[in-house]
């Protein structure tokens, strides 16, 4: 009965409702979350990356601890990139490492976003890729 309990209760933390929505978290608490789905709001500067070819969308700044990268070809999908330079976005996706800074690699639409500041019912920051469902598995695949 304990064993049956204890699977219960991990089973029950780690089911996500598939129309969870992620809470927004900061750029300074991306590193905190390698490997997690997050949601991640602030100030875009859109710009193309020298190195890597595709674009970089700081967050907050361009020696801030988190930024999106659209990868070449990818772009064609933000016809409107630029209008962005400025303003407050969302970005979703899973947290890696570029050169110390978290990143997310953005490979479609829904993981670019306008900000909406506004926390989900469940108040989740954050999900390992695995409980991704429904809504969310567009965005932390």
């Amino acid at each position: 009965m304990k064993h049956l309990l204890t699977a219960a209760a991990v089973t029950g933390v780690l089911a996500v409702p598939a129309y969870a929505a992620l809470s927004p978290i900061t750029s300074d608490q991306s590193l905190q979350n390698l490997g997690q789905c997050v949601a991640v709001e602030g100030t875009a500067s859109v710009r193309k990356d020298p190195q890597r070819l595709g674009t970089d969308i700081d967050v907050d700044g361009e020696h801030s601890s988190f930024l999106g990268y659209i990868p070449p070809g990818n772009e064609r999908q933000f016809p409107d990139l630029g209008s962005l330079n400025g303003q407050k976005v969302r970005i979703t996706g899973v947290v890696h490492t570029y050169l110390g800074r978290g990143e997310v690699r953005i490979a479609n639409k829904p993981q670019l976003t306008a900000a909406t500041g506004q926390p989900s019912d469940g108040g989740l920051t954050h999900v390992g890729p695995e409980f991704s469902k429904g809504a969310l598995s567009t965005v932390c695949s």
